[in-house]
């Protein structure tokens, strides 16, 4: 006779070979009525053109899943299949989902950093170091997001004094990478008044769907050729973009990046009031020093400030007797000017002319007549008087 079955047994049979025979395997379909209820557990219906299979994503799993599947959307899942006893219903059990299509976004993503890094655009000596107080911060993000409330709070949490300039930009969707890329172009153009320090590219979490414009070629070019560091937040920790290689410095939040700036500046900040009270008390130091000098200098100065007086004393009695000496020598060598002057007044020519004598003199050579015979007959000589001059021919020798 065949074995019979209870109802349970039968089910718990077919659950047991259902398992066995499908441990794990990869569906694809559509999802549809998704819902969360109180427990955490997703459940949802997967289909296609002809049948269906009701599906459950685990709270436990759905923890370290980073897709959660929305309502009509195409999706790829990994996992196996069980039978809910009560029900008497068979289910797909969720151990990986992903949007349909994510193999090749993965493969495209893949490919793409390949050729980038072999290009050097992930190179360490391209990247340009983050300023340590950047004073002017250009944020590209959604208006609509949280990312810009949370950076924003978090430098106004800690008084950080920063500007933050907003750039709104889609960060998901056909055109956002256009966006982005021209709000990076547009910031490098900037004048010198407003010339950024800093480039803050930021996005919340998301499936690598909604994250593929950080992955675009023209963005990582972009990020690349801007002359302004830029640091991307794109995400959680454990989501990567091409845009986060080649970026100056990746941060693995938004709220990670505020921290990481507020830090920086207010390091800064306590290293200038160091450097400050450092540099004051080296000055007063250094006062203190010079003071002690000045006084050592002063005590010393007054010996020889005693002496210089008595030297100047000094100097002017040496003055006053010089001038009377002088005066002194002076008047002596009048005396004996004048002394001289008689002697040789006395034997001037002149006064012994002036005694009724005159001198005789050849008018030809001018030479003196001492002796008749120095002269001739008719030759011309003069007579110098104590007054005026005779000329006279030698008409007779004696």
């Amino acid at each position: 006779m065949n074995k019979i079955f209870t109802v349970s047994e039968l089910t718990a049979t077919v659950r047991s070979q259902m398992e066995e025979t499908f441990p794990d395997i990869w569906v694809e379909g559509e999802v549809a009525g998704f819902k969360i209820p109180p427990s955490g557990h997703c459940y949802f219906t997967l289909k296609d053109k002809g049948a269906q299979i009701k599906t459950i994503l685990f709270r436990s799993y759905g923890r370290v899943i980073r897709f959660i599947p929305k309502e009509g959307e195409f999706v790829l899942i990994r996992g196996h299949l069980t039978v809910y006893e009560v029900r008497g219903e068979y289910q797909l059990v969720v151990d990986y989902i992903e949007p349909k299509g994510v193999g090749a976004l993965m493969a495209a993503f893949e490919a793409l950093k390949e050729r980038l890094r072999i290009e050097g655009l992930f190179d360490e000596k391209y990247k340009k170091p983050i300023p340590v107080f950047p004073s002017k911060i250009a944020l590209l993000t959604s208006l609509t997001g949280a990312v810009l409330q949370d950076f924003l709070r978090i430098l106004s949490e800690r008084e950080t004094p920063v500007t933050t300039f907003v750039y709104p930009v889609l960060v998901q969707g056909e055109s956002s990478a256009g966006e982005i890329v021209k709000a990076i172009e547009t910031i490098n153009r900037s004048s010198q008044d407003a010339a950024i320090d800093l480039i803050v590219l930021a996005r919340g979490g998301g499936s690598l769907l909604d994250l593929w414009s950080f992955n675009e070629e023209s963005v990582a070019r972009a990020i690349f050729q801007s002359k302004i560091p830029i640091m991307t937040a794109i995400g959680h920790e454990t989501d990567t973009t091409i845009a986060d290689f080649v970026s100056d410095f990746r941060a693995a939040t938004p709220s990670v990046a505020a921290e990481k700036i507020a830090r920086q500046i207010e390091n800064q900040i306590e290293r200038f009031h160091r450097l400050k009270e450092t540099l004051e008390i080296r000055m007063e130091e250094k006062i203190n020093r010079i003071q002690g000098r000045l006084t050592l200098a002063m005590r010393l100065l007054i010996s020889p400030q005693n002496q210089l007086i008595l030297q100047k004393q000094r100097a002017a009695y040496c003055a006053r007797q010089l001038c009377f000496s002088a005066k002194a020598l002076i008047a002596s060598r009048i005396k004996i000017v004048a002394i001289l002057g008689g002697q040789l007044n006395l034997l001037s020519p002149l006064n012994i002319l002036a005694r009724g004598y005159s001198i005789a003199q050849k008018i030809s050579s001018g030479k003196i007549i001492r002796d008749p015979a120095d002269v001739t007959l008719e030759e011309g000589i003069s007579i110098t008087l104590h007054r005026g001059k005779l000329f006279c021919t030698v008409k007779e020798q004696a």
